[in-house]
């Protein structure tokens, strides 16, 4: 049961790659990304001033290297440009069987 989430992600998905703030890519794995419900857009807690309401959930394989992205960090998934909101790991029976995040878009520097 506990390799399920692993199976579905890797079967599903798409490779996302994370990338540190001075774009050093820091590390892949496969993930889902679908656009987020009212309700789970309300579940994270928004950053204060943005102004786009994109909001996307992503269930990802553990492994894929968050920590170290650090501000101004982003990934990519699909071709598109995220920003890391929010991560929870989700344990069952006291493994971490997929990561929950939450992404926005990433807002094109001028």
């Amino acid at each position: 049961m506990i390799d399920a989430f692993d199976w579905v992600i890797r079967t599903y998905g798409q490779e996302m790659t994370c990338y540190d703030s001075g774009g050093t890519e820091k590390g892949r794995a496969m993930a889902i990304v679908q656009p987020m419900t009212e309700a789970e857009w309300q579940y994270t807690a928004g950053a204060l001033g943005s102004y786009r309401t994109d909001r996307f959930l992503c269930l990802a394989q553990p492994q894929l290297p968050l920590d170290g992205l650090g501000d101004g960090g982003w990934v990519t998934w699909n071709g598109e440009k995220y920003e890391v909101m929010t991560v929870r790991p989700v344990l069952v029976a006291g493994r971490t069987t997929h990561l929950w995040i939450a992404l926005r878009p990433a807002e094109e520097q001028a």
